[in-house]
């Protein structure tokens, strides 16, 4: 599957793209299979598994606290692709709409596997698309190799028009656009200016853009939807996930009313 093109067909189309944030074995490594499934069913797009790690720079004390109990239970890069594998597998079996894996984590883990068998093992896997927050594009060589999956750019509320630009001519799937200054959490209220700054990134990269960090409620989808191709969203899914006594009903529960607020907002606009 060409990750870019999925992307593409589905904005041409007029959807409104949504993509959960899982990380790998949390709340343990037995749940992530099924987690996978239940938020496809829950109306994912894609979705981003994110890679454990013992230093996520990038993420605030939920995603942290996810991470560290994953670790903990001994999740691993090697047993995340291993899940997504299955999960690609069962979904094609069962006969359901492809949902695309991607693979969000730092940039350790990844240099550790070694850049051509992390390729190897990811084309295996039916990986879509690496994101690694703390690697800038002039570095994405460190993770050149034949087969290696496309990689996503990051860009924030400060990021200089000349580097919209610039991340633009990258090409690839989409921007990822953090819709807050600082780390990943649940926020009560984004800025006023988050919506400009989407629309800005829209028309200087010319990519389609994915907003994430601080989304945590489906009332704040009609404010963010339209100026952007798509939501992320984590670390709210991360909470209903440790409140929950049945994860799997969880997911899908939790991620249905984002599902059902986005496809309101384009139904709005048709």
């Amino acid at each position: 599957m060409n990750f870019t093109a999925f992307i593409a067909q589905k904005v041409a189309s007029g959807h409104k793209l949504l993509a959960p944030y899982l990380c790998a074995g949390y709340p343990t490594p037995e749940h992530t299979v099924a987690l996978l499934h239940a938020l496809a069913e829950g109306g994912a797009d894609f979705i981003e598994l994110g890679i454990p790690f013992s230093d996520p720079l990038a993420d605030g004390p939920v995603l942290q606290a996810a991470s560290l109990k994953a670790l903990k239970a001994g999740a691993t890069l090697d047993k995340a692709l291993e899940a997504a594998a299955t999960f690609r597998a069962q979904r094609a079996a069962a006969g359901g709409p492809e949902v695309p894996v991607a693979l969000m984590g730092y940039t350790n883990p990844f240099l550790s596997m070694g850049a051509e068998t992390l390729a190897r093992k990811a084309q295996n896997a039916g990986i879509a698309a690496l994101l690694v927050p703390d690697l800038l594009p002039e570095l994405w060589d460190h993770l050149s190799a034949p087969g290696m999956p496309p990689m996503i750019p990051f860009a924030a509320p400060n990021t200089p028009v000349e580097r919209l630009e610039e991340l633009g001519r990258l090409g690839g799937p989409f921007l990822y656009a953090v819709a807050v200054l600082g780390v990943t959490g649940t926020r009560e209220n984004l800025d006023d200016a988050v919506p400009s700054f989407l629309a800005r990134a829209r028309a200087r990269t010319g990519l389609p853009v994915m907003a994430g960090f601080g989304i945590s409620r489906p009332e704040q989808v009609p404010d963010l939807a339209p100026s952007c191709d798509g939501l992320i969203i984590g670390s709210a899914l991360a909470k209903a996930l440790e409140a929950a006594t049945d994860p799997i009903q969880a997911a899908t529960d939790f991620l249905k009313p984002f599902r059902v607020a986005l496809d309101a907002l384009v139904e709005k606009t048709d």
